[in-house]
């Protein structure tokens, strides 16, 4: 991955990536999905987490709490 990452703080540490030791990140909203809303074709209702691109190996991180802060 080429693009321009950014670093991001978890609970005021530096995040880094855990398979690769990276240290700069990609934004991304991931549709977290639920089997009832998605069995009723409800799956605009689920919600979303924060994805965590790591922008070298791609490996994603997930937050559905803002424990986050995007430097």
């Amino acid at each position: 991955m080429t693009q321009d990452g950014r670093a991001v703080m978890v609970l005021d540490k530096p995040l880094v990536c855990q398979v690769c030791g990276n240290d700069r990140f990609l934004q991304r909203e991931i549709k977290m999905q639920t089997t009832g809303l998605t069995f009723f074709d409800l799956d605009f209702l689920n919600e979303s987490a924060d994805g965590v691109v790591c922008d070298r190996c791609g490996y994603v991180h997930m937050f559905a709490a803002r424990v986050h802060e995007w430097q």
